[in-house]
């Protein structure tokens, strides 16, 4: 698979999240041992650049629901554990039937 730069712009509900997708973040990406990450202050998400679109959809709606968490009760309910623990096990099953409607791939 080859690199694919792309950013795009995602609303959620009244928040903007910019979602990048470059060579120069995979390297660092790959260190970490994650195909996506999310910087939940800054409104940022970054994806792995070389993988298939299907697999960047299916971690940019993984992403996206970390900020959903963050802007709701639930960040002081659950430690990051117990965060990671509930978005692994919706986001595949989200995956399968959301469409991220307002933006282009």
């Amino acid at each position: 698979m080859t690199s694919q730069y792309f950013e795009r712009y995602i609303g959620l509900g009244h928040y903007t999240i910019r979602l990048q997708a470059e060579a120069q973040h995979d390297v660092d990406l790959a260190e970490q041992g994650v195909v996506g990450d999310s910087d939940l202050d800054a409104g940022i998400i970054r994806v792995r650049s070389d993988l298939p679109r299907q697999r960047q959809r299916e971690v940019v709606l993984h992403e996206l629901l970390h900020h959903v968490v963050h802007m709701t009760h639930l960040e002081a309910r659950w430690d990051d554990d117990e965060q990671e623990e509930v978005i692994r096990a919706l986001s595949p099953w989200l995956a399968q039937v959301v469409t991220i409607n307002n933006y282009e791939w």
